[in-house]
């Protein structure tokens, strides 16, 4: 009982030392924080201080640099009116010396002309032999006449310092002999034996000079002027403006005057050129503000790693699911899908992996916006979540697909059963913001363990399967298997193919000829595109055409025929062949709303006119009545682009279309030549398709015609061109512009070989 008692006790001290340690160490880590608290404000604040001052410095540097600029310029004008009132001097030395003695009159006149000038000039005194004997003008000048240079002291070391310099010297202010201060421009007269005429003063009015320059009415900045003394311990007062800013933080620079150095400060008006460092409210208040965002959010440190945890665990949603429908992503969905090949193996069950993909999303999208379409996913996953059973996976794997694992099947038949349930609950109208949607999809099913056995094997077979159900087309159902395999995987291997015969300049363009059947000439082509595979020899059109467009290398192979065709265009037309070459479109190359734009582009660049292509495009395009491929048809047909329809007759014809649509040429298929003109029924119907396109006034042309016969009968029927075997199968360029020149050279004999 006692070691129980004295175990107790121990424990309970130990429990106490504990907390009281654990205690202290919260103590001084509240100290820590304190310290480290005051450091991070502490340097947080002198930072600021530095910002502030850092910004103090560049404004100052910027104002000192705008003072500069005012002070040179307040230079430059000062230099140049001193300049302007001194050269009267010198205008005035050839007067002087042009008689013994001046003449006073001339002189007068000339100075009244200098007087009525916008010059600082008080009035001009002329000194021979050094005393003033001419002053002009005369009024209140009358005491400086016979003033004596030599008898004034204050006057006669400047005179002497301008004989010296044998040049323009200016002083002042000075004090006159009329009372008043002014400055005063002197210049030695020497005659032409080079003795001293003596000397001719020009007084300038201070006052007016400075007002001259608006030397103080700048509204930023205050100027003074002094003498600058050769001496630097020597300083002058200033003799205009405050001599205070001199002893000042002024900016100062050198005015040079004739034999002479003024020096010209400025300083701010304002007494300051920047604001004291506190005075910086805006940063400081920056600052502070985020000094104290900084130790708040090193107080909520705790906190943030709360959050911190939560946007993990977001991301890892995120990482898992899709964002929009909230359904297993592709990756999450191929793991549950592990997980269900395990399961079924060990319960010996199979199971069935659908592939799912909404027709037309894209165009819905483009038509009524991606929150429309957005909002239509999610209808979607919400029907296909109420048509599978719980134990069902569900996940979105792209942007219109959609992944299903439909577990515990007793074969595939209950399969396709229940992919047409789901279609169906996809077929009631889905009404979003007022939009009623009605979906159509094609669903491929892959069975485990029939077709595949791994994850990866069994997603790939149902996308298989897919592809070919969206081929039968919408509704479809379609299950994999072998044959769809190999079917697929030579696609692929010949779309491969055709890529790299792209890039490797294995395909050609041949064209064969149109005949005119008015004027019986070869005015027209058709480019047609041929592959000479470096293994095979030529390929079918009809074998690597129908995969490209499913592919999307259609698009690469009609961008190779475009550039050919304008290279060959000006082949032909640089060898006197003026010919129209047609080229036939895929609709896959007008989904894109820039595909117009980039043909008549190829156009201007190349020089062909745009009236010498002809595009041949399918009915099927018009049936679809999509915008984008409109807008690019009529840009085409308004830069003077034929367009034609290829093949008509053959698909669902519509004189709607024709009308609604830009369509200036017709071309009958070659399946309705066949037996004409011997054939009654297929005969009558050739000539309602021509009548109907000259009712339409669209022209015709007519494929397949392989014998004189057809030719005949075409002609009477008026159909515009005419084109086959009979005039010629595709060839290479060249040898198909020989066969034009012979053919329009013989006036049309030749003939089918």
């Amino acid at each position: 009982m006692s070691r129980q008692l004295k175990s107790s006790v121990v424990s309970q001290a130990t429990t106490e030392q504990q907390d009281g340690s654990s205690s202290e160490r919260s103590k001084w880590r509240i100290v820590r924080y304190a310290v480290v608290l005051l450091f991070i404000t502490s340097a947080l604040l002198y930072a600021v201080y530095l910002v502030v001052d850092s910004e103090r410095q560049q404004q100052l540097e910027i104002e000192k640099r705008r003072a500069v600029e005012q002070l040179t310029a307040m230079r430059g004008r000062l230099e140049q009116r001193i300049l302007a009132n001194t050269l009267v001097l010198r205008a005035l030395r050839p007067e002087i010396l042009w008689q013994d003695t001046p003449d006073r009159l001339r002189l007068q006149r000339l100075m009244d002309e200098f007087l009525s000038t916008d010059l600082d000039i008080e009035h001009l005194a002329l000194a021979p032999d050094l005393v003033i004997r001419f002053v002009y003008p005369l009024a209140g000048n009358q005491s400086a006449l016979g003033f004596n240079y030599r008898t004034s002291a204050s006057q006669y070391g400047d005179i002497l310092r301008t004989i010296a310099a044998q040049d323009i010297t200016m002083v002042g202010p000075i004090q006159l002999v009329q009372g008043r201060e002014a400055f005063v421009a002197r210049m030695p007269v020497f005659d032409e034996q080079g003795e001293l005429w003596g000397v001719t003063s020009l007084v300038i009015n201070p006052q007016h000079l400075l007002d001259g320059v608006e030397f103080s009415q700048h509204p930023e900045y205050v100027f003074a002027l002094r003498h600058k003394m050769e001496d630097a311990d020597n300083v002058a007062s200033a003799f205009a403006g405050p001599n205070l800013i001199f002893n000042k933080d002024a900016m100062v620079t050198d005015v040079r005057i004739p034999r002479g150095m003024w020096e010209l400060a400025a300083y701010p008006r304002k007494g300051v050129w920047v604001e004291e460092p506190y005075s910086f409210f805006l940063h400081w208040s920056i600052g502070i503000a985020l000094t104290a965002f900084i130790i708040s959010s090193f107080m909520v440190l705790m906190i943030t790693q709360q959050r911190l945890r939560r946007a993990i665990r977001t991301i890892a949603f995120q990482a898992r699911f899709d964002p929009l429908t909230e359904l297993p992503n592709r990756n999450y969905f191929q793991q549950q899908l592990d997980r269900v090949i395990r399961t079924s193996i060990r319960h010996e069950q199979q199971f069935a992996v659908l592939l799912l993909d909404l027709d037309h999303l894209r165009e819905i999208n483009d038509a009524l916006g991606h929150d429309i379409g957005d909002e239509l996913l999610k209808n979607v996953a919400s029907r296909i979540r109420q048509s599978i059973r719980a134990d069902d996976l569900l996940a979105r794997i792209g942007g219109d697909e959609f992944a299903i694992a439909l577990r515990d099947l007793e074969d595939a038949s209950q399969a396709e059963a229940r992919a047409k349930v789901i279609m169906s609950d996809l077929l009631n109208t889905l009404d979003i913001e007022h939009n009623h949607i009605n979906m159509t999809a094609s669903v491929g099913i892959a069975m485990f363990p029939t077709d595949a056995t791994d994850v990866q094997t069994l997603v790939k077979h149902a996308e298989l399967a897919m592809y070919a159900a969206k081929t039968t087309g919408s509704l479809s159902v379609y299950f994999f298997d072998e044959q769809l395999r190999q079917t697929t995987e030579k696609h692929i291997a010949l779309h491969h193919q055709i890529i790299r015969g792209l890039e490797e300049g294995q395909f050609r363009v041949y064209y064969q000829p149109v005949i005119d059947t008015a004027s019986h000439k070869m005015t027209r082509c058709e480019a047609l595109i041929r592959w000479e595979h470096p293994e095979r020899g030529m390929v079918s059109p009809a074998e690597f055409i129908p995969i490209a467009e499913k592919t999307g290398a259609i698009i690469g192979l009609g961008e190779f025929v475009m550039q050919q065709v304008v290279k060959d265009w000006k082949y032909f037309a640089d060898d006197n062949l003026d010919v129209t070459i047609a080229i036939n479109r895929s609709p896959r190359e007008f989904n894109d709303r820039e595909a117009a734009d980039h043909w008549l582009k190829i156009l201007k660049e190349s020089g062909m006119p745009a009236d010498k292509l002809m595009m041949e495009i399918t009915e099927s395009m018009l049936m679809r009545n999509k915008e984008r491929q409109f807008m690019n048809l009529r840009k085409l047909r308004d830069a003077g682009v034929h367009l034609a329809i290829d093949d008509f007759g053959t698909g669902y014809s519509s004189l709607n279309y024709l009308r609604s649509y830009p369509i200036d040429v017709i071309k009958i298929d070659r399946s309705f030549l066949q037996d004409v003109p011997y054939h009654g029924q297929q005969t009558a119907l050739v000539e309602v398709l021509i009548r109907i396109a000259h009712t339409l006034n669209m022209q015709v042309i007519a494929e397949g015609v392989e014998t004189e016969a057809q030719v005949d009968f075409l002609r009477a029927q008026d159909c515009h061109y005419q084109q086959g075997f009979f005039y010629g199968q595709a060839v290479p360029r060249d040898e198909f512009l020989k066969m034009a020149h012979t053919f329009n050279q013989t006036k049309g004999k030749l003939k089918k070989s």
